[in-house]
């Protein structure tokens, strides 16, 4: 198949998801003409005594599960040498969380924090952060402006509004205004979402993680979040600054999302880690499509609402989209 036809494939694929087609999450995200990318590997780290009790009393094992992760993600030979080869002791590190429904668990952010330590990143050069404070107290982080130590605050940290850059940034179809925290303050990101689903996007991972960058994400939901979301993530902002993906599964959902929904929670019990913020995505919405099947739900394609930002990042090259072409290691 020539280049030209494979490209006209998959744009066809993707006229055919936006009419309402069922397309299989594999067909979804195998565009065979994806430029190549390097680190499309993917480790899925699990647990089973992390689906019990709560994750806050797993600490030390999720900070030993994340630096088996890293030396898999890296072929390091010890986690200080894989997390010194995406970090250096200067950087100023932005982990954005997502505190919104369900939330990402204060826990395994301790454990990236406790990895940034052994790169040698000081405390005081790393913020954790979301849209708002009272969004991240009420997720379980304690906030911290005192400007000494690990920082945790929301973008709107004062009063609303306040934390957005005056000047309207463009990126594609986008037009915000962004963080103040990722344009001015930070420049490595990690990007720790939760394994959930997404009620018109299909997914809510480490991409749309980043609607929560920008003033006015309401305005972008339409036709699935695409392209959207990848408009948002392309801006200089963001993706030469993103170096790292750690999903959250320890407390998964598999339906009902955004909001956090009891009824279809998924103790999946374990971390989803890349430095390709695309394949770490394609490989969760994956395995939340393979968890809706066992629970006999349609697909998110069935569904119309396909997680069609994931296919849109693999063609514009920001990342691996294409499932056969990711490496995943388990641990």
């Amino acid at each position: 198949m020539t280049p030209q036809n494979t490209r006209r494939w998959f744009l066809a694929q993707l006229g055919a998801v936006a009419a309402g087609a069922a397309l299989p999450v594999e067909e979804l995200f195998a565009a065979s003409d994806e430029p190549e990318t390097p680190g499309s590997r993917v480790v899925i780290a699990r647990d089973e005594k992390l689906t019990r009790e709560k994750v806050s009393e797993h600490r030390d094992l999720l900070r030993k599960l994340l630096n088996t992760s890293m030396q898999k993600l890296t072929d390091a030979s010890d986690a200080t040498a894989a997390w010194r080869r995406l970090f250096k002791p200067g950087d100023r590190v932005g982990i954005k969380v997502n505190a919104l429904g369900r939330s990402t668990q204060p826990a395994v952010v301790d454990a990236i924090v406790a990895g940034l330590r052994q790169a040698g990143v000081p405390d005081k050069k790393i913020i954790i952060w979301d849209r708002f404070d009272v969004e991240l107290v009420n997720a379980g982080f304690k906030l911290n402006k005192s400007g000494s130590g690990v920082q945790c605050r929301g973008t709107d940290a004062e009063r609303y509004g306040s934390g957005y850059q005056a000047e309207i940034e463009s990126s594609g179809r986008i037009g915000s205004c962004f963080s103040r925290i990722v344009a001015e303050q930070v420049d490595v990101l990690i990007s720790v979402p939760v394994l959930k689903d997404h009620n018109l996007a299909g997914v809510s991972l480490g991409m749309k993680n980043f609607f929560g960058a920008i003033h006015n994400p309401n305005k972008y939901h339409e036709n699935n979040c695409d392209p959207y979301i990848v408009d948002v993530v392309s801006h200089r902002y963001i993706r030469p600054k993103w170096k790292l993906t750690v999903c959250d599964g320890t407390r998964a959902q598999y339906n009902a999302g955004p909001g956090k929904h009891p009824g279809f929670s998924w103790p999946f019990g374990g971390l989803i880690v890349s430095s390709d913020y695309v394949a770490a995505d394609a490989v969760a919405a994956d395995l939340l499509e393979r968890h809706r099947k066992e629970k006999g739900l349609k697909s998110f394609s069935d569904e119309k609402r396909p997680a069609k930002h994931i296919a849109t990042a693999g063609v514009r090259g920001l990342g691996v989209a294409d499932l056969s072409k990711i490496e995943r290691v388990e641990v």
